[in-house]
């Protein structure tokens, strides 16, 4: 066992490190799997038109399948990011529903008040009092039924608005270039990690391979 093991340790001491024979297995390694990994990012959206080779159509994956790309994300937003049943209860909550009561609280005096004050007849008879209890009266029936009204209103919205078909058309109208700059917005940094993963990856198995090579 022992003269096994010298004998090994005597083939990896023998490797050199230094020479340019050994190292430029794993530089061109290294090199080919970043353009591998490049170019294989390059390709989910390049060529944008369908080039026919003969036996196969090449396109990039996002604009070859752009409608699909546009039917599922109108179906996501639709369903998770725009739903209506949360718009109205973030609308009927309870600070919500007192911000409103006293926009319209306010709205409601203004508008008496400048009804009042266009006509002298009643500036005249109609004294402070009278318009507060107006006032208040008209706002707090308001308020009573502004749940119900925004519960139809946002249900009347939904039967009518089509968010998944509005999100798929404009998805379908953006031009590739467009939704290139849209998907890189999100995940370039990522991309650009997975190149240089396949970079590193192909500089390792290099080395390995000048190892063996060099033992061998």
């Amino acid at each position: 066992m022992y003269p096994i093991l010298v004998q090994t340790q005597y083939m990896i001491l023998s490797i050199d490190l230094l020479s340019w024979h050994f190292w430029h297995v794993p530089i061109v390694s290294g090199f080919i799997g970043w353009i591998t990994t490049w170019m294989a990012v390059k390709m989910l959206f390049y060529p944008r038109r369908p080039i026919d080779i003969g036996v196969y159509v090449v396109q990039g994956i996002f604009p070859k399948n752009k409608d699909k790309i546009a039917s599922k994300l109108g179906a996501v937003v639709q369903k998770d990011l725009i739903n209506f049943t949360d718009i109205k209860h973030k609308l009927m909550d309870a600070q919500a529903l007192a911000n409103f009561g006293e926009e319209i609280s306010i709205q409601v005096e203004k508008a008496l008040r400048d009804k009042i004050e266009a006509n002298v007849f009643s500036r005249t008879l109609i004294p402070e009092p009278l318009i507060q209890s107006i006032h208040k009266s008209i706002a707090k029936e308001i308020e009573n039924a502004l749940p119900n009204v925004i519960d139809s209103s946002i249900t009347k919205i939904e039967q009518k608005l089509d968010i998944e078909a509005i999100v798929t058309e404009k998805v379908k109208k953006f031009s590739d270039q467009k939704l290139e700059d849209l998907l890189l917005a999100v995940t370039k940094k990522e991309f650009t990690f997975i190149e240089i993963v396949g970079g590193v990856f192909g500089f390792l198995i290099g080395i390995l391979q000048a190892v063996i090579s060099d033992l061998t």
